[in-house]
């Protein structure tokens, strides 16, 4: 697909306009930002460049690798065998310092493009750039605010003055998602609801509405939250598939419930959660048994045993055995569930696979739509949306709970649709349950996991290297 060509392009861009120490001595080579956004195409090409920090590039990978990772593991779902002690801390901050260099390198070169594209002229597709990037930059500040919290903030005004920026403390959360509310808004009136093939991947209304969303349900407006996920199903561009696993098959990327998606492909731009999802050789069937044990991904026995029977999610989840053979168990280290088929490519080696990755889809947009319905006292448009992706998994539909009970029933409904999906420590954070639900999953299989858990985890450490470059920073309690 063209995009994997616009990401090139992007890179090469990227290397033009942000890297001026290293292009000092040729500066004939060197294209300024003022030079550059003239025409349509330097609008495509620069939004482009903020497209390319939601994969990154090593050692700063975010969709490739690292940021689902955080997004994911040690909650309440995922297990990594003999994990051991989870000793965060300024200087052992695991993959944060690797994500917080990349979001805040998306988060400039966003910037630049909303400063630099509205200068340039106002055709119809640069407004659309500019609403591309305004929710590229909501989006790294989405992920910043959950997993940091208070966060310098960069903007349009002020990410060309080098000395301010280096030197910027950490702005309140609360003021940050006022300029996430005020870029959604914006980018919502000028964003299209579809592209073209060549342009799938782009950002939509609907992607720009569905963060909005979570942004509201972060600030507990759930009036708001409420209404613009209901704008997203009243639009009628997304609907749910008759079958969930069918929405991860790898012949039907960019399907109807998919709202905002990665597009890796097989070595060209390649993807690593197969990976670590993939049962290993120790399960002793093909094609399985060749691969080696890497830092996989096991399902808790606590969320395997959580499933209904007949809930159809579990089999695309959940695996324990492949084509009528069972898998060996794991004895040395317990495991005897694997994940399942909604992450395999199984022409895929352990780090080079085209497996897409759903940042939102439209079930999504209805269980926050029955969450907000809820904490509003609407339990009719909460119990509708809820039902309807239980419909889908073939369990038996909610009827007359009380609001306490259909939120802990949403609390679960998440995890089971949306394993894997880079939700689950975000809703666990938002809803004050991310140490608690963590240690309890992990009590029984990592005993030594589980009694690390400090109640300062529920924010990651700013990376030491972060505030060594910028002493006006300050670290998180307790780290």
């Amino acid at each position: 697909m063209k995009k994997v060509l616009y990401i090139a392009v992007s890179l090469v861009l990227f290397g033009i306009t942000g890297c001026k120490k290293q292009l000092t001595e040729e500066p004939k080579t060197f294209i300024a930002p003022e030079q550059f956004f003239k025409t349509d195409q330097d609008a495509v090409q620069g939004v482009n460049g903020v497209y390319f920090w939601l994969v990154g590039e090593y050692p700063q990978r975010l969709f490739q690798q690292d940021l689902w990772q955080i997004l994911d593991e040690d909650c309440d779902a995922i297990r990594r065998p003999n994990s051991g002690a989870l000793n965060l801390s300024a200087n052992n901050s695991g993959s944060s310092l690797i994500v917080y260099g990349g979001f805040y390198k998306g988060i400039y070169n966003a910037s630049q493009c909303i400063d630099k594209i509205p200068k340039s002229g106002t055709s119809d597709l640069k407004k659309r750039t500019e609403g591309e990037a305004r929710f590229l930059r909501a989006l790294f500040y989405y992920y910043v605010t959950g997993l940091f919290g208070d966060a310098p903030l960069i903007t349009e005004s002020n990410y060309s003055n080098t000395e301010t920026v280096k030197s910027l403390p950490r702005s309140p959360v609360a003021e940050i998602r006022k300029l996430m509310i005020s870029d959604l808004t914006s980018a919502i009136a000028s964003l299209p609801d579809t592209y073209a093939a060549a342009d799938k991947g782009r950002a939509t209304k609907g992607a720009a509405q569905t963060l909005l969303t979570k942004v509201y349900l972060w600030n507990k407006d759930w009036v708001n939250a409420k209404n613009t996920a209901q704008a997203i199903k009243n639009s009628g561009t997304y609907t749910l598939l008759p079958e969930y696993a069918d929405v991860f098959s790898a012949n039907n990327e960019f399907n109807k419930e998919s709202i905002f998606e990665i597009d890796f492909q097989k070595d060209l731009l390649n993807s690593y959660q197969h990976g670590f999802y993939s049962p290993d050789s120790r399960v002793g069937v093909e094609p399985f048994s060749k691969k080696p044990w890497y830092r996989s991904y096991v399902p808790y026995q606590s969320f395997a045993n959580s499933f209904a029977p007949e809930d159809k999610r579990k089999a695309a989840q959940i695996a324990t055995g492949y084509n009528g053979t069972a898998f060996a168990t794991d004895a040395a280290n317990k495991v005897s569930v694997w994940f399942g088929p909604k992450w395999w490519r199984l022409d895929a080696d352990e780090r080079n696979s085209g497996l897409d990755i759903y940042v939102f889809r439209y079930a999504d947009v209805l269980l926050m739509l029955a969450e907000a319905a809820n904490e509003s006292g609407d339990s009719q448009t909460a119990l509708s949306a809820i039902n309807e992706v239980r419909q889908r998994a073939g369990i038996a539909p909610l009827a007359g709970l009380s609001q306490d009970a259909l939120r802990t029933q949403l609390y679960q409904e998440r995890g089971w649709e949306l394993c894997g999906e880079g939700h689950r420590r975000l809703d666990l954070q938002r809803w004050g349950k991310l140490i608690e639900s963590a240690k309890s999953a992990s009590k029984a299989e990592e005993p030594v996991l589980s009694n690390s858990y400090q109640t300062f985890y529920n924010l990651l450490p700013v990376p030491a290297s972060e505030i060594q470059k910028n002493p006006a920073l300050t670290q998180n309690p307790g780290y």
